[in-house]
């Protein structure tokens, strides 16, 4: 019989909830004054590291890692549940609003995969929907700041498909500097574009499509539903290709998809690669991730979500590190040995590439 996530997280029913969105350190920011970085993002200390002339954060490589965002700050359809017909779509609005053909579960989920590598995933999969994994919003947080998504998903909505897009080594390398998170906003961009794209593919076919990036619902433990790889110490997933050095994305869809599991074999060779390597909590400038040799399953701070079986990373800690820096450091990125970037690389080597 197949493990779910929640079954290799070993949920306690009487300490785990679907996570609030509120609570995580970007919307803390904003609204919680007991926050130790309350009112502080990444634009805090931004201009002092452009006058600093240190490289890696000049204005040269600020203008690269804003333009990299520029999809995904940008591109306000790629968010909408129900965007509707447009009149410059290259589908007639007649067959985009016929009911699904009669293709088989097996065939369609051969093409929406064939249709998310094609649209740019560097790998996808596709997850049973377990609702631990969705978001919640208590609506008890009033800010303008913040943005919170609806959270009832339609009626049929049953599967997720998650895809991984690979960030540029050149850029992670150059951690914890601006060409860094160039690498980053690169990746959200793209998993932008990729999202809708392969959303509006599942509505051309007459189907409900959701498209998501860190909205909606979690996207670690969907993506280990999906068996796109496993958990690793410094609190992201670690893929079989590119380490945690990807950006990911999800789709949510009423299609009948047939979905792929979890990959047992490989989180179990992570768990045991994660239990002796310690080198992103030895890199880690907060001390934000634990060395301990098994997972504690002990919650850090109140952006961490208690009542999993996992290395729980201090977010506070890590976000702190954030607004330094004016980047997303990548730090435990960049040294993981399965990103494959063992060595860094400076911003005048990145130029010349």
């Amino acid at each position: 019989m197949k493990k779910s996530a929640a079954e290799i997280f070993q949920l306690d029913r009487e300490k785990y909830s679907r996570f609030p969105e509120e609570n995580n350190c970007f919307n803390r920011s904003c609204w919680d004054t007991e926050f130790p970085f309350y009112k502080n993002d990444l634009l805090t200390n931004m201009a002092d590291w452009v006058d600093s002339g240190e490289k890696g954060f000049r204005r040269l490589d600020l203008a690269l890692y804003a333009a990299s965002w520029t999809v995904n700050q940008h591109m306000p359809f790629a968010f909408l549940w129900h965007p509707g017909h447009y009149p410059d779509d290259y589908i007639p609005t007649e067959v985009a609003d016929r009911p699904p053909d009669d293709i088989s579960p097996d065939a369609l989920t051969k093409y929406v995969k064939r249709a998310a590598s094609f649209l740019g995933a560097s790998d996808a999969g596709i997850a049973d929907l377990d609702l631990n994994w969705l978001l919640k919003n208590t609506a008890e947080i009033k800010d303008e700041a913040l943005q919170l998504t609806d959270l009832d998903l339609p009626d049929g909505v049953d599967r997720c498909i998650v895809c991984a897009v690979e960030m540029d080594p050149s850029g992670i390398r150059n951690a914890p500097n601006f060409l860094e998170v160039a690498a980053t906003g690169l990746g959200y961009s793209r998993i932008t574009a990729l999202a809708v794209s392969v959303a509006q593919f599942i509505r051309n076919l007459g189907y409900t499509a959701i498209p998501s990036v860190n909205d909606t619902g979690l996207s670690i433990p969907l993506a280990l539903d999906a068996g796109l790889g496993g958990f690793g110490r410094n609190g992201l997933l670690i893929t079989k290709q590119y380490g945690p050095r990807v950006r990911l994305c999800k789709i949510f869809t009423d299609m009948p998809l047939l979905a792929d599991g979890p990959d047992y074999s490989f989180i179990e060779k992570i768990d045991r690669y994660c239990g002796g390597c310690r080198l992103c909590a030895e890199n880690c400038e907060a001390e934000a991730i634990s060395f301990s040799g098994e997972p504690e399953g002990r919650a850090c701070c109140s952006s961490n979500n208690p009542g999993a079986s996992k290395w729980y990373v201090d977010t506070n800690a890590c976000y702190g590190i954030w607004v330094k820096y004016s980047t997303d450091c990548g730090k435990c990125i960049q040294v993981c040995p399965f990103s494959k970037t063992p060595f860094q690389l400076g911003p005048d080597e990145f130029w010349a590439i």
